[in-house]
């Protein structure tokens, strides 16, 4: 068995019904279940369990306050011949409605990620973040057909209205059984209340 990935994440409420959107997918998209959705902070990879906790104490320390977001647009993740997700990037997301230009999970991949990756003993990340929230994974890549059907249901597809806010911060790996469900929290905690290290 090959190891699993892990990663660092924010996690999406259920409650934010963002789930309800996907009804309608193509037939060639696997859509996520409700406790899959998250915005990655630190991708860890395929590492063992106590790099993975490393990476994990090294943010426990850290706080902040919670973060109302916003959905700005449907996006393909990767390759555009070859797409390997479809997700919902974010628009500004301040708790300040007056401060429009913050970008607060921008902000706060850029600075947790850092210290988790270099506790997991991997590279820096100089790539300028990029919040979002991956809805569906096609179930067959590079097939023309669900790639030229996904490509018309994103230009019509609706947008979520509702702020949500995010509220924790979670440590996940993947599920026993991923095909009920692909990721499982291993850790959790809420965003602004900081712990010591272990």
């Amino acid at each position: 068995m090959p190891l699993a990935n892990w990663f660092l994440a924010l996690v999406v409420p259920e409650q934010a019904g963002l789930t309800q959107l996907l009804r309608d997918l193509p037939p060639g998209l696997r859509p996520f279940q409700a406790t899959d959705l998250h915005i990655t902070v630190a991708f860890l990879g395929a590492c063992d369990r106590s790099r993975a906790w490393q990476a994990w104490q090294a943010i426990a320390p850290l706080q902040h306050p919670p973060i109302a977001v916003a959905a700005a647009a449907w996006r393909s993740m990767g390759s555009p011949e070859h797409p390997s997700a479809y997700a919902l990037t974010l628009g500004p997301d301040s708790l300040q409605e007056q401060d429009q230009s913050s970008r607060l999970t921008t902000s706060l991949i850029e600075r947790w990620r850092e210290p988790a990756l270099a506790a997991a003993g991997l590279p820096s990340q100089r790539r300028a973040a990029l919040p979002h929230i991956t809805l569906a994974r096609p179930r067959r890549r590079g097939v023309e057909r669900d790639r030229t059907a996904m490509a018309s249901w994103l230009r019509q597809a609706p947008l979520p209205q509702q702020r949500f806010i995010l509220r924790e911060i979670g440590l996940y790996t993947w599920a026993s059984d991923r095909q009920q469900q692909l990721f499982r929290l291993e850790a959790q905690r809420p965003l602004d209340a900081g712990q010591s290290r272990a």
